[in-house]
C-alpha cells in the first residue's frame, strides 16, 4: 500500500501512457530516473503546438501524489518564450478553491484563476488538462 502523500508508481504509469499518446508529445521520462520516479517529465515538438513555437522544445511536468487529499501539478513551461501554465491541486491558493489554473509571461505577475476539473481520476484529469493546454489554453494566452 502507498502511505498517504506519497506517489504511486502504477498511478504514474497511467499518466506516463497518457503523455506518450497526445500528439505534441515527442518523449516521456520519469525524474530524477526510472527507479525514483519522483515525477513525470516530457518534451513538446515546438511545431505541434498553436502558435508553433522553438526552436527549443517546451516541456510538460506531471507530480501527483496520492492521499487522502489528492495533490497534483501539470505543469507547461515554453523556454522560448518565457510562458509558463499549469493547473495545480495544493495548499498554495486556498481562496481559489481546491485546484487552480495560473499563469505567467515574461515581466508579468503570475494570473490565477478557479477551476473545477469534473475528473475524478489521475489520466481523465491529465487528458482533460492537456486537451484543454493545447486547443484552448496555447491558443489564446500566448497570441496575444
Amino acid at each position: 500500500m502507498t502511505p498517504p502523500g506519497s506517489h504511486n508508481p502504477a498511478v504514474y504509469r497511467e499518466l506516463r501512457d497518457v503523455l506518450r499518446r497526445q500528439p505534441e508529445i515527442t518523449e516521456t521520462w520519469y525524474e530524477p530516473d526510472a527507479v525514483q520516479q519522483r515525477y513525470l517529465a516530457a518534451s513538446i515538438a515546438p511545431d505541434r503546438v498553436d502558435p508553433p513555437t522553438g526552436p527549443d522544445a517546451p516541456r510538460i511536468e506531471v507530480r501527483w501524489q496520492a492521499g487522502p487529499q489528492t495533490r497534483f501539478r501539470i505543469d507547461y513551461a515554453d523556454p522560448n518564450t518565457g510562458f509558463h501554465c499549469g493547473w495545480h491541486r495544493d495548499d498554495d491558493h486556498p481562496d481559489l478553491g481546491e485546484t487552480h489554473f495560473q499563469y505567467e509571461r515574461p515581466d508579468d505577475a503570475p494570473i490565477h484563476e478557479a477551476v473545477d476539473l469534473s475528473a475524478t481520476t489521475p489520466p481523465k484529469c491529465l487528458w482533460a488538462c492537456l486537451d484543454e493546454l493545447f486547443s484552448l489554453r496555447l491558443p489564446q494566452l500566448t497570441s496575444e
